[in-house]
């Protein structure tokens, strides 16, 4: 048995000693019941702190990698769309405590660009989705790829909490891009980095 769950045991125990106690001093109970109720209360927040002290928390970083080549000819830009595999155990400390985890938050979505052939085009309407779903996690309006510095897309909140619970179930979920390009052939790679906090039950 868990040392907290011992400790949580022994205080109720105490309670139902003093109840007990005043039950059968009916005469002391104006005096006792200060101690009664300080009792009861130190059950209850001490075995609540202990539980939370059970679990730990911590932030992790899940990048999640396109690698974009549209070889097709079109001067007047075209739809695209790809689909990844978002797995949260590629990091190690999610790895670690995978069958542990009770909890998924994502707290941001960011995108770098590079290797990009054509710095002049740029990527309109582009949306990452959950796929299975198609609930929208996070947008941008418009994306120039000639931008290869870490940007911040535009959050969906109902679509950030369905894909945490996405995680929570398999550690792992399919992701959609998609969007629309000014003009193509166009070859360039884009990672997503999903900024999340998770806790866990200690190991």
């Amino acid at each position: 048995m868990p040392p907290s769950l011992w400790g949580c045991l022994l205080l109720r125990k105490v309670v139902n000693l003093l109840y007990t106690h005043l039950n059968n001093n009916a005469m002391k109970i104006k005096y006792l019941i200060p101690v009664f109720i300080l009792a009861t209360l130190a059950t209850f927040s001490s075995c609540d702190l202990l539980d939370k002290a059970d679990d730990i928390s911590f932030d992790a970083t899940l990048p999640l990698d396109f690698s974009i080549d549209e070889t097709a000819v079109n001067p007047g830009g075209m739809a695209y769309s790809d689909t990844k595999l978002l797995d949260a155990t590629t990091n190690s400390e999610v790895a670690k405590y995978a069958s542990k985890i009770k909890e998924f938050k994502v707290n941001k979505i960011t995108y770098t660009i590079s290797d990009v052939s054509d710095p002049s085009v740029t990527f309109t309407n582009g949306s990452l989705k959950v796929s299975s779903s198609g609930k929208t996690i996070a947008t941008a309006s418009s994306v120039s790829l000639s931008n290869t510095t870490e940007t911040e897309l535009t959050a969906d909140l109902a679509g950030f909490n369905e894909l945490a619970a996405k995680l929570l179930d398999d550690k792992k979920e399919l992701v959609l891009l998609n969007g629309n390009f000014s003009k193509t052939p166009i070859a360039f790679k884009v990672r997503f980095n999903f900024y999340v906090t998770i806790t866990a039950n200690a190991l």
